[in-house]
């Protein structure tokens, strides 16, 4: 077929076992894609062309011998540069990690490879994924950021050079970017995924998201890379919802949305935007409340920073004080405040955040979402920075599964979208009702012109 790099994950792979497409004929057109947009979009940190083609080739071996070769069989995905992939780089985005390869894959990493996925390179990050710019361009206006850290996972799937890819959310990292290009963003709930050999920024914060072109093709890699390990204990005890390959779409009955909260501290244009789709669900059904959250949205965003601040200084301690030079502002400030912190505000901090966690399960416990912006701005000029986590926050702090659906394009061409939050560990509720929005809604990824 014409321009295989069109398909989302779901897509190919139904064509795949079809037999209308090999898994060769799609990396290669998706690497000639990535050929014509890389240069001016700068989303990749590697490209791994002779791996791909190789793994490509195998899988299609393996299919025409009468072999399965797993449930995302040829299926290409990008990986964020902090996830480590065996034999390629894993830099961070930082000059500290310059040239270093990996000796091992990440266990998410090892997830995939098991279910037939072939790794197509690694994404640019921003500095050690915080929030200092990078490099990255977003597809639909390159003078804007394509938002971060998950900055090249972001673009190189809106752009449409790979049909998924792996970032990581520590604030907003995810939701954001995947917001600001107008793909869909999930994060699951906290622990699904393990995060061992994967550069930490927060500790207690972290959590490994997709960036794709449909909520079925999140649905098909949490189910690949959720499950314990040893070597992230957050992950044990805690069984991954069961998510089918392709789950059902599922029309949520109840939502809650803090529209007063929402008006006061996003812009009028996004604002309005929120609000538009908010009348689309009811328009189909949907039983949406208005609320006021209970908890102030200036505090909860403020426990946030400090409590990410701490964790990232913890983790960072030793070797900022050997290379604190080469730290960009953001990470070096978030560093420093960490680094002044003392144990009594932090404990302070914790305690608030507990009390944030039990108040939206409570809420939780009598809606299937909660609806909120996916950012508090548009995206901002590219140097400027990587917009604000603040919307994101809540579902990042209290572990809570969250996604992100595309709405339209607004001032500028920059895309505006939608978030939803589920109950935790009710990540496949979650995606059913997102499969649902996109097939009743029309909310769906479109392709930029580059």
């Amino acid at each position: 077929m014409s321009d295989p790099w069109k398909l989302t994950l779901g897509e190919g792979l139904s064509k795949i076992a079809e037999g209308t497409l090999d898994a060769a004929e799609w990396t290669r057109s998706l690497l000639g894609r990535i050929e014509a947009c890389e240069d001016r979009l700068k989303a990749w940190v590697a490209v791994d062309r002779e791996g791909a083609l190789k793994a490509a080739g195998e899988i299609d071996a393996a299919r025409k011998a009468g072999e399965n070769p797993g449930a995302l069989g040829g299926g290409p995905i990008g990986v964020k540069d902090i996830i480590h992939v065996e034999n390629l780089p894993c830099e961070a985005g930082s000059p500290i990690f310059e040239g270093q390869i990996s000796d091992k894959d990440a266990f998410c990493i090892t997830g995939l490879r098991r279910a037939g996925a072939i790794i197509l390179g690694k994404t640019v990050t921003t500095q050690f994924a915080t929030g200092d710019p990078p490099v990255t361009r977003n597809p639909w206006n390159p003078a804007h950021s394509p938002g971060g850290s998950s900055s090249g996972s972001a673009a190189a799937v809106a752009a449409g050079m790979v049909p998924a890819a792996l970032g990581s959310q520590t604030g907003g990292s995810v939701l954001r970017p995947s917001a600001y290009c107008g793909v869909v963003g999930f994060k699951p709930s906290y622990g699904l995924i393990s995060r061992a050999d994967v550069y930490e920024v927060s500790w207690s914060l972290d959590h490994i998201g997709t960036l794709t072109r449909s909520a079925g093709d999140a649905a098909r890699l949490l189910k690949a890379m959720a499950g314990p390990d040893e070597g992230d204990e957050t992950t044990l005890g805690l069984d991954p919802p069961p998510t089918p390959e392709s789950p059902a779409p599922k029309k949520p009955a109840k939502a809650v949305f803090p529209k007063g909260g929402v008006v006061r501290h996003a812009s009028e244009e996004t604002a309005e935007w929120t609000l538009q789709a908010v009348e689309q669900l009811k328009k189909a059904g949907v039983a949406v409340e208005e609320i006021e959250f209970s908890l102030d949205f200036e505090k909860l965003h403020d426990t946030h920073r400090m409590i990410m601040n701490v964790e990232g200084a913890s983790y960072h301690e030793e070797r900022f004080a050997r290379h604190a030079d080469a730290y960009r502002p953001v990470i070096r400030a978030l560093v420093e405040n960490g680094l002044k912190t003392g144990a009594v505000e932090y404990h302070r901090g914790m305690r608030r955040r507990g009390r944030l966690i039990k108040e939206l399960d409570r809420l939780m416990g009598s809606c299937d979402v909660l609806i909120l912006p996916p950012f508090q701005d548009p995206a901002p000029p590219a140097e400027e920075s990587t917009g604000s986590a603040f919307f994101n926050e809540p579902a990042s702090q209290t572990g809570l599964p969250a996604i992100t659906l595309p709405l339209g394009r607004g001032s500028g061409n920059l895309p505006f979208g939608i978030q939803f939050v589920g109950r935790r560990l009710g990540d496949a509720d979650l995606l059913s009702a997102a499969i649902w929005a996109e097939e009743e809604m029309g909310w769906r990824p479109a392709f930029p012109e580059i």
